[in-house]
């Protein structure tokens, strides 16, 4: 098999062996499943001019160096077609779209394979080994994977499964249209440095696209940013795009619908459950939100006004008003003609309540008693009265709690009458399960509850606190330390210093470590070190845990960035009151810049870890107890330790320093 990194930067030879240049990138033809390659581009090693040379010219690629059928002086021009793709240029390190893995990924290499006297395009590489490919460390890793139990699994997409790729040009009709390959390419069959290299964006075909089930089609979209997702969105058809919105996370529904055309907000908000519209409209702004309602028909408007009035974790905030409640003088006959006319407009069938003249709901009817039941018995007769029910106002882990208890898939929701109002189903309680769980583990890890809730990259200042709250109880729990240890060994390291000292030896690491006051600072602020460095990295280990178990290890570029801004905020405050701090008990400001500078790069190092580690242990598949605090936690604060005294340790022995 061939792949595109080890092909560029090839020679490539004429069938005399003279040597044309270098691989610079190779045009293919998307016309076919598996896409043939045209042409070659050669960078020259003294001329500017790049040669484009066909394929029927080309006698293999399979073999070093890259060599032709015909002499230099015989090679024909070639002048790609308009539709035709440069491999290096438009696919790698591109985005597409995996409609078989349902997500969307990035190229890091590119396969192809040399059949019957044609090259084509098989699949990309989405995995580690691509990346390790390209930068030549390949070969190490599989020789150590021999030894070691690592393992580069192979994710290879073939080319059936990866979406057509189309660009914007940038000219007046601001129409997709097929990639440009051959803008800039000369009369002599040369690719100019000049021309217009089109912007490669995601598109994917209406038929493909709409084979996939809703939640998938949601999986894509929330890899993609509003403009993207909603442009995609408009490929579908109303009835799946609804579908598909109400699978989406609700902070993106809300950026998806504001990028939209108004009207065509408002027909898929008119094809959503009136709890989901109201939970959108929630998201926006008011003069947004009751700017679309305007458009929505006149009760789907009036129902999602109720629900908008309810608090947001409360029951009527999670209900929708899609509920049946039957007279009790119905017979089943009456009652199963009903619901064969009205079934598709109601969330659920499984149970079917019974109210009385004033819509106060007297008891229920299960599905399975109906259809068993005599065609002329009545409801009144078949009901059971002990309905268990929550109202209006009733807390959202509360409404969990029972549906959890009694294996319910439905639960009637009342207003403070007693009246049948809404009904909560399953599938919203498991969201707020899951959003119950990330507010229990973010309290033990000490973290803002959005860090596990919310994908958002940018850095909020909320957490930042969050997260420094803690930090700060840990500094001052080391303050404690400091103070204690300091006064119980300050004079007894100092005298040791003070007795240890040589005049002949007195220099550079040495002198540092027999310094009273170095030797004093460092014993008294270890303790401090390990207590923050612990609670940084636990936090971090929290966040990474829970994005491991529900994003599987997705967007890990995006959580490292976030902790190095986190950890950046937390070190930053931690070394000016260490810094501070050090001044204070020992009186030099070297010392206090070291240990503070020292201490603030260790907790941005801590934090990295707690997201780097579990990381890379379950891309190696060692999972289970490798992922445990238990085992991190130790290694993150020797990896500290060792850091902590690497970088102060050198700043003690230069010649500014006379402690």
């Amino acid at each position: 098999m061939i792949y595109l990194s080890t092909l560029l930067r090839q020679s490539v030879h004429d069938s005399e062996g003279r040597r044309l240049g270098t691989l610079f990138d190779l045009y293919v033809s998307p016309r076919e499943t598996f896409p043939c390659v045209t042409a070659l581009v050669v960078r020259p090693p003294l001329n500017s001019n790049t040669l484009v040379i066909p394929w029927s010219q080309v006698h293999s690629i399979e073999e070093t160096p890259i060599t032709l059928k015909v002499r230099q002086a015989e090679i024909t021009p070639y002048t790609p077609q308009p539709d035709e793709l440069l491999l290096k240029r438009d696919i790698l390190d591109k985005q597409i779209v995996d409609t078989q893995g349902v997500r969307v990924v990035k190229v890091n290499d590119l396969k192809l394979a040399q059949i019957k006297g044609t090259a084509r395009l098989i699949g990309v590489d989405i995995g580690a080994s691509g990346l390790l490919r390209r930068l030549g460390l390949l070969a190490p890793i599989e020789l150590l994977s021999h030894v070691l139990p690592l393992q580069l699994a192979d994710r290879t997409i073939t080319w059936n499964y990866v979406e057509p790729i189309q660009v914007v040009h940038s000219s007046t009709s601001e129409q997709l249209a097929p990639v440009l390959a051959g803008a800039g390419v000369g009369s002599a069959g040369t690719v100019s440095a000049g021309g217009v290299v089109p912007q490669v964006q995601l598109s994917v075909s209406r038929t493909k696209l709409a084979d996939l089930h809703p939640a998938d089609i949601a999986d894509i979209l929330e890899q993609l940013d509003a403009q993207e997702a909603g442009a995609m969105l408009e490929r579908l058809d109303t009835e799946t795009a609804a579908d598909t919105l109400s699978e989406v996370e609700l902070p993106l529904q809300a950026e998806i619908i504001s990028g939209l055309d108004s009207q065509r907000a408002a027909s898929l908000l008119a094809a959503l459950a009136p709890d989901d519209v109201a939970d959108v409209l929630a998201e926006l702004p008011r003069e947004e939100a009751e700017r679309l309602l305007n458009l929505l028909p006149a009760e789907a408007a009036r129902q999602v006004r109720d629900l908008l009035h309810y608090g947001k974790q409360t029951a009527g905030g999670l209900m929708t008003t899609r509920v049946l409640g039957l007279p009790q003088h119905l017979t089943v006959e009456e009652t199963l003609a009903y619901l064969r006319r009205h079934a598709d407009h109601l969330e659920t069938i499984y149970y079917l309540y019974v109210v009385d003249d004033e819509q106060r709901l007297v008891g229920v009817v299960s599905l399975r008693s109906l259809v068993t039941a005599d065609p002329q018995a009545r409801l009144k007769d078949l009901l059971n009265p002990d309905v268990i029910h929550v109202h209006t106002d009733t807390d959202q882990e509360e409404v969990a709690r029972l549906i959890s208890h009694y294996d319910l898939l439905a639960l009637p929701v009342l207003d403070e009458n007693g009246r049948l109002v809404g009904l909560i189903t399953v599938d919203d309680v498991i969201d707020v399960i899951r959003e119950e769980q990330a507010e229990d583990l973010s309290e033990i890890a000490g973290t803002s509850v959005e860090e596990f809730t919310t994908e958002e990259e940018a850095l909020s200042w909320r957490a930042v606190l969050g997260r420094v709250t803690w930090l700060a109880v840990n500094v001052a729990a080391g303050l404690l330390l400091a103070l204690l240890l300091n006064g119980l060994l300050g004079p007894v390291l100092r005298a040791s210093a003070h007795l240890a000292q040589d005049p002949a030896t007195s220099g550079g690491l040495w002198r540092a470590l027999h310094s009273p006051t170095t030797l004093s600072g460092m014993v008294s602020l270890l303790p401090m070190l390990l207590l923050t460095s612990g609670s940084v990295g636990s936090q971090a280990l929290g966040v990474t845990g829970w994005q491991l178990r529900s994003q599987r290890g997705r967007d890990f570029w995006r959580g490292f960035f976030r902790e190095l801004q986190l950890g950046t905020a937390g070190g930053v405050l931690a070394s000016i009151c260490v810094a501070a701090l050090s001044w204070v008990l020992f009186g030099s400001p070297w010392l206090a810049l070291a240990m503070g500078l020292g201490l603030g790069l260790t907790l941005l190092l801590a934090a990295v870890l707690g997201l780097v580690l579990p990381t890379f242990f379950y891309r190696l598949h060692l999972r289970g107890s490798l992922l445990n605090a238990p085992l991190l936690d130790p290694l993150i604060a020797v990896l500290s330790v060792c850091a902590f005294l690497g970088i102060t340790l050198p700043l003690l022995t230069g010649p500014l320093y006379t402690g």
